[in-house]
């Protein structure tokens, strides 16, 4: 087995996973024909795995950034041959812009695709998330280093709360109020991806883009949520999104550089066409 077909086989990992333990995901028509291709695509599968399992997949991959991006992270970026320096913006934007995105885009997926919560309540419970992020930066003061200007810091962080509890209380102010916040975080993250201004050296901005790609990503996901779109189908839409994200985080890694036994082009043939095949599952 080559070392490229040993990564794809750990990227599907937690779908089969989540396949073999749930009934409902798995296709009887893919078991009843051991002929037919095990990447046979039909509507809302890809093979035997089911678009609610690649959807939780995603959900399970972004708990995997939520802790690299809280704990050890310049560490864990050094195995990825990319250079973050402790205490730099450079940290904050790679370990807690992408954690807090993480977080919130974990717990609302999941919380949603298990049905362990009401759509509308999982999303406020993601709001939760990304506001105990906010917390941690409006106690340290680093929304001043970063040149984050208070009051629209601040009131971001209120309406994050109002709208969370708007969620979780039932208020019906609370669907409307997360559509508003959502897209406001999903153009602030799309143009932090696209256009970093800021006064960085072209590695911090590069890692800002990938914050703002992190967070264009999350909050699309829970937009899509509040207007009403299938959790899974969402899933499959914001999927799309994670393909400039990891257009913008290669652009970190040395073209030469071998992660694991690939290099920067190898990695993104792998990736995008997990991308592309799990968006594909979860949307037809």
């Amino acid at each position: 087995m080559t070392t490229m077909t040993k990564l794809l086989a750990l990227l599907y990992l937690p779908a089969a996973i989540c396949a073999s333990i749930n009934p409902r995901a798995r296709s009887t028509a893919f078991l009843s024909d051991a002929q037919k291709s095990a990447l046979l695509v039909r509507g809302g599968d890809l093979g035997p795995i089911s678009g609610e399992a690649l959807a939780k997949t995603f959900g399970v991959l972004a708990i995997g950034d939520a802790i690299g991006g809280t704990v050890r992270t310049a560490e864990l970026y050094d195995k990825f041959h990319i250079t973050v320096l402790p205490g730099s913006n450079g940290e904050h934007y790679m370990g807690h812009g992408i954690a807090s995105s993480a977080a919130s885009l974990a717990v609302t997926s999941l919380l949603a695709l298990t049905g362990t919560t009401s759509v509308e309540e999982a999303v406020g419970f993601g709001m939760l998330a990304r506001s105990a992020y906010m917390t941690e930066m409006l106690l340290t003061g680093k929304y001043k280093e970063l040149g984050v200007p208070a009051v629209p810091h601040v009131i971001v962080y209120l309406l994050l709360l109002g709208t969370a509890f708007g969620l979780l209380s039932g208020n019906a102010d609370g669907v409307t109020l997360a559509k508003v916040v959502s897209v406001i975080l999903a153009g602030h993250g799309g143009l932090l991806c696209l256009n970093p201004r800021i006064d960085e050296d072209d590695d911090t901005k590069q890692m800002a883009k990938v914050d703002g790609g992190y967070m264009f990503v999350s909050s699309l996901y829970s937009a899509i949520l509040a207007f009403g779109v299938d959790p899974v189908k969402a899933m499959g839409y914001a999927a799309i999104g994670c393909l400039p994200l990891f257009v913008s985080f290669i652009g970190l890694v040395a073209d030469d550089a071998q992660v694991f036994g690939l290099n920067s082009a190898q990695w993104t043939f792998v990736v995008v066409l997990f991308i592309g095949a799990s968006a594909f599952g979860m949307l037809t």
